[in-house]
């Protein structure tokens, strides 16, 4: 990537909300030491990406649990934009929790999906995304010094978000008089953008495969999902939530991986 990339300026009035706040009340910025992962038995993994003298460097550090890869810490240093400020306070925010496998998994998209005030509107400018694929490269190496530790078989809980984001009051516009064919249609575009790319980091997948009486939503899970102890609640409940929020809030989500799609 070139400097001008990394070092352009952008007006803050581009940036979301959310993005300001992260940007000014910064949570997550320091270090960890070696002395300090040792005293709480955990590894340190730390990794540098870009240069000062390039305009943009970030140091990610992780503190993981040596027994399930669990990142239950994350901090970094940086040099640079303001941009690259929001970019690793939200890489921060949305690896603690998860296991290095699924932090690695982790894209540029779903750094900006966790800043956005609105789900059609962008949280940083186009032109920061440089800096969003600078942390995420950091990423990578962070869990790449990780890969020899052991990973759950499976996973209690899915690296969903905590909270419901945008609520369409009143549910999406003219519902009920959509024809099936739309009303798939818009259930499919709330998955791609609010539940997949969460579900994919865990190396599973949801299909939509009927809309019953307006009412039920019947999917069915796919990869590592089908063996997700929370296939059936947290998950569950996030997906049957974001719908509700977004499209129709009498929607109710029944999972049945053996259903055949009439279509």
């Amino acid at each position: 990537m070139g400097i001008k990339s990394l070092t352009e300026a952008f007006p803050w009035y581009r940036y979301s909300k959310k993005l300001i706040s992260k940007i000014q009340n910064p949570h997550n910025a320091g270090f960890f030491t070696q002395k300090e992962s040792e005293e709480r038995n955990v590894r340190l993994a730390s990794a540098t990406e870009g240069t000062p003298a390039e305009g943009n460097s970030i140091t990610l550090y992780w503190l993981v649990d040596k027994e399930d890869g669990t990142i239950i810490d994350a901090r970094y240093r940086l040099y640079g934009q303001s941009a690259l400020i929001g970019a690793a306070e939200a890489a921060c925010e949305l690896c603690v929790g998860k296991n290095y496998d699924q932090a690695q998994r982790l894209t540029a998209e779903l750094l900006d999906r966790h800043l956005r005030d609105k789900q059609d509107t962008p949280a940083f400018p186009h032109e920061t995304y440089p800096h969003l694929n600078l942390t995420i490269d950091a990423i990578d190496l962070c869990a790449q010094q990780c890969s020899d530790l052991p990973l759950p078989t499976s996973y209690v809980a899915p690296p969903v978000p905590t909270e419901p984001g945008e609520v369409i009051e009143g549910g999406y516009p003219g519902w009920g008089e959509l024809p099936l064919k739309k009303k798939m249609a818009v259930i499919e575009q709330v998955l791609d953008s609010d539940v997949r790319p969460y579900i994919a980091l865990d190396a599973g997948g949801v299909e939509l495969l009927n809309l019953i009486d307006n009412r039920e939503v019947i999917i069915t899970y796919q990869g590592s999902c089908t063996n997700c102890y929370s296939a059936v609640g947290t998950t569950l409940s996030y997906i049957q939530q974001t719908l509700r929020n977004k499209v129709h809030p009498d929607l109710v989500v029944v999972p049945d991986i053996e259903f055949d799609a009439p279509y």
